[in-house]
């Protein structure tokens, strides 16, 4: 019981620091996506991530092609390492970046797209991370811009087209899409999970529970849940409002996890 306390404690601390920082533009959101725990270590775990690259090339604009740079001048060359082809490279150079063991493993793979840089070659479209490890209660995957975006965004297909090839890859407990700013500032449920904008739930949910503006997709065994057509921008009142009671009635529902549960701690 002490311990449930003092990790609750930890995190209402951590959010009051969060909250105390200025609020930062809404840019680009990010996926998170998190998994049961699996008895891979990082060799296993690698092969299995470069198979998600494999199905997301070519999937939409963003993932043109897959590659891993080893220097500045490979960046600038755009002669870094396919992961793709030359597996065993690439995992060799992530073991060299020393966040791997099989006790605990951070994984990261860039993409580049000419569609979205057209003049320059050089500059990442999509960072993929995937961490997780023998030691690690879950694993956890996340796809964001490794820089500011600006007007570059995957629209809302797009981002229900990503999700339904991470269901093909692997099956999720829960994916949410937007930006970091409502989780810190704006959500109902502090303790809960609810990117403002999108979500995938493992479960079928009837969208009559739903506030009538809110979008749904069947995606596999569950189901997706958004807010609108585009991310939460959360300067505007009127989006955040919408965003809170499609929360509320998620909440109600029962089904929005914990951060807890989610990183494999919940009872």
């Amino acid at each position: 019981m002490g311990g449930d306390q003092s990790q609750e404690v930890a995190r209402l601390r951590a959010l009051e620091q969060l909250r105390s920082r200025p609020r930062e533009p809404d840019d680009f959101p990010t996926l998170n996506a998190w998994f049961d725990h699996d008895s891979c270590g990082f060799q296993e775990s690698g092969y299995r991530l470069i198979q998600l690259m494999h199905s997301l090339k070519g999937s939409n604009r963003f993932f043109e092609t897959w590659r891993q740079d080893r220097s500045e001048q490979e960046n600038r060359n755009a002669t870094g390492i396919d992961p793709l082809i030359n597996q065993n490279e690439y995992l060799e150079f992530q073991r060299s970046l020393g966040k791997v063991s099989d006790q605990w493993f951070s994984l990261s793979g860039f993409a580049f797209s000419s569609a979205i840089f057209p003049a320059e070659p050089h500059r990442q479209s999509i960072k993929l991370g995937y961490s997780g490890g023998l030691r690690m209660a879950s694993n956890t995957l996340y796809v964001h811009p490794p820089v500011l975006m600006g007007s570059h965004n995957l629209t809302l297909q797009e981002w229900v087209g990503l999700i339904r090839v991470l269901l093909d890859w692997r099956m999720p407990n829960f994916v949410a899409v937007g930006s970091s700013n409502y989780e810190i500032y704006d959500r109902v449920f502090d303790h809960r999970a609810w990117p403002g904008w999108m979500a995938w739930f493992p479960t079928h949910i009837d969208p009559q529970h739903l506030p009538t503006y809110a979008l749904t997709f069947d995606i596999g065994p569950g189901t997706l849940v958004a807010t609108q057509e585009t991310n939460v921008i959360t300067t505007d009142s009127a989006q955040v409002e919408r965003a809170k009671e499609v929360e509320i009635a998620l909440g109600q529902l029962g089904i929005l996890p914990t951060q807890d549960e989610l990183l494999g701690r919940g009872n």
